[in-house]
Order: structure tokens, then C-alpha cells, then sequence
């Protein structure tokens, strides 16, 4: 594409579409049609019946530059590297249990390094309140602060505060909970904790069966070749204690959204294996909204759903970023 002084020559990919084309830049067919005309060579004039086959369209600069701004410049998503503090709401929510699940996160970047540290959690807008639930939470309060360091496309690559983490399980949450919660069971469930805790990076599929942690570490920084690619996720799905395979597919957008923010949608399908072959198969649609600038993660929702002896389940998932209060 180039511009000069009152108008632009936009080069077109592909089959040419009117409509399309016109409404993406504001105008009408006719309009477009006129301006090309008044300002091309002979041999380019165009009319409403064109072919499909066209090289370049003349616009005004106008038109074309409040467009153009829109649009990204580069096809590859680079991680995060601006040292940064930013606050975020999750709420996950699980069908057809009817049950939810929210909380706030503060992510705090410095370099590829980030520094995680989670409020408590409420379950259907209330305080944990079921003894064995506290266990847990207690428990998996003893991971913050948690430091991770990033791999270059965004993935989870180790948790750097390992030895931290088991230190605090074993000097202070671990003996407190073993002498608050006295039965056969809470003391199976405190000695898998103790052996999670305490070879944390060896047990990183601990963090990687959490929602939250699978989706934000999502290997989403990458190069989009033509804005898109394949690949294949796996999600843990706790209430039936499997691991799920989705084939995705990445849509990088060409354009920001209405907020300027970049877009990626992520669409998927279970899988096929010989448990699944003539049923119906889970699905995984996710949109990612990153900064402009900074390419950090500004929110995801979406849902991911999988089948149970027939029947479907569904988890609906919501990150964004919280406003900061002056």
C-alpha cells in the first residue's frame, strides 16, 4: 500500500469484494468506484460490474488512513517485556454443576519473570465455608507470592521460587494444617499436597490442571503466518479427572477492536479418538485481547466443553483486567 497527497493506492490481495471493500473504508460501491476513476490510468478504470481480478484501488487518504492505523503491522505477537503491575478478575464458571467460581489476581511482570499473588476464592459469590474446601485453599495459599519464568512464546517454562514455596509448606502451612485437620482423609490429602510442594517444577502439571493457569500461559506469542495457525491444547477437566485434546486453530485479526486492542481468537474441536468416534465432540472457542503496545494480556473469554457418559459440560471462562483506583 502507498499513500500520496489526497490519495491512496491500496494494493488487494486476493478476489476483489466491492461490499466489502467498501464498507470497511466507509463508503459506498459508488463512491469508491467514482473516486478510483478520477485519479487512475486508462487502463485501470473500474465499474460496478467488475471482475474479481483487481490490482489496486485508489482511495482518498482519509478514508484510508483512519483505516490503515487499524490494522497490525506485523503478523508475529513478541512477549511482554515491560517490567509492569496489573490487577485482574477471574470467574469460571462450571455447568451443568452450577457452580462458580471468582477471585482476583495481581501479575506482576519484570522482564520474563512473573510474580503472581491470588485473593481468596468465593464459590457462587460466597466465602468458602465446606471444611474440605478451606483445606484446599489454605493449602494452595502457600504457592503466593509465585514467581514463573516465561518462555518466549508465553508458556509456563519454570516456577522460580520453587524452593521458597516448599520452605513455606513445610515450616508454617504444612504443620498448621496437619494439626487443625485431624482425619484419615485430610491427612491423604496433606501428604499429596507435600509431595506437590515440595518438587513443585517436577509437579507442574498441579498448575497446569488449573484453568486459570493453562489459559493465561497459553502459547499465544508467536509468529501468525497469513494471521493464522494449528495446534493442539490440552485441558484437564478436574470434575472428571481427564485430560481432554482440543486441535485449535489460531485467528490472528487483522484489525484492532473498537478499544485498540488486538484480537486472537482461538476455535477448536475434541480430538477423535476410539472413545469419541460417533459421538458428539467438545468444542473450545477463546478470544484473547492483548495491548497494543505493551502485548500484554488485557482479558480471555470464552468456553470449553467436553461430553460425560453423554451428556455436556461446559466451562465458561472470563479474565480481564481490573481498573486501577487512584
Amino acid at each position: 500500500m502507498s499513500s500520496e497527497t489526497n490519495f491512496a493506492k491500496v494494493k488487494i490481495e486476493g478476489i476483489f469484494n466491492l461490499e466489502e471493500f467498501s464498507k470497511e473504508y466507509k463508503m459506498t460501491p459508488q463512491e469508491v468506484i467514482q473516486f478510483h476513476n478520477q485519479h487512475c490510468g486508462l487502463q485501470e478504470l473500474l465499474s460496478l460490474n467488475l471482475s474479481k481480478y483487481v490490482q489496486h484501488v485508489y482511495l482518498p487518504s482519509k478514508n484510508y488512513e483512519e483505516e490503515d492505523i487499524k490494522v497490525l503491522k506485523s503478523t508475529t505477537l513478541d512477549l511482554p517485556t515491560r517490567n509492569e503491575e496489573k490487577d485482574y478478575g477471574v470467574v469460571i464458571k462450571f455447568s451443568p454443576k452450577d457452580l462458580q467460581i471468582h477471585y482476583k489476581i495481581k501479575v506482576k511482570r519484570t522482564l520474563d519473570i512473573l510474580t503472581l499473588t491470588k485473593d481468596k476464592t468465593y464459590v457462587n459469590n460466597h466465602k468458602i465455608e465446606q471444611t474440605i474446601e478451606q483445606l484446599f485453599e489454605k493449602a494452595n495459599n502457600t504457592l503466593y507470592p509465585l514467581q514463573i519464568l516465561n518462555e518466549r512464546n508465553g508458556a509456563l517454562s519454570k516456577i522460580v521460587n520453587a524452593d521458597e514455596v516448599a520452605e513455606r509448606w513445610k515450616k508454617e502451612t504444612f504443620p498448621n494444617l496437619k494439626d487443625y485437620y485431624q482425619s484419615e482423609t485430610t491427612d491423604k490429602i496433606l501428604q499429596q499436597f507435600d509431595d506437590t510442594f515440595c518438587n513443585l517444577n517436577k509437579k507442574r502439571q498441579f498448575l497446569e490442571r488449573n484453568m486459570f493457569y493453562k489459559l493465561f500461559f497459553l502459547p499465544v506469542y508467536q509468529t501468525y503466518g497469513d494471521f493464522k495457525k494449528e495446534s493442539v491444547v490440552q485441558i484437564y477437566h478436574a470434575d472428571i479427572a481427564k485430560q481432554i485434546n482440543y486441535k485449535i486453530q489460531y485467528w490472528l485479526q487483522k484489525k484492532l477492536t473498537r478499544g485498540n486492542k488486538i484480537a486472537l481468537k482461538i476455535t477448536g474441536v475434541e480430538d477423535e479418538n476410539l472413545f469419541n468416534q460417533n459421538r458428539e465432540k467438545g468444542k473450545l472457542e477463546l478470544l484473547y485481547k492483548l495491548d497494543k503496545e505493551t502485548k500484554a494480556i488485557y482479558s480471555i473469554v470464552g468456553f470449553i466443553s467436553y461430553f460425560e457418559n453423554d451428556k455436556k459440560h461446559n466451562v465458561d471462562f472470563q479474565l480481564y483486567e481490573l481498573e486501577k483506583l487512584n
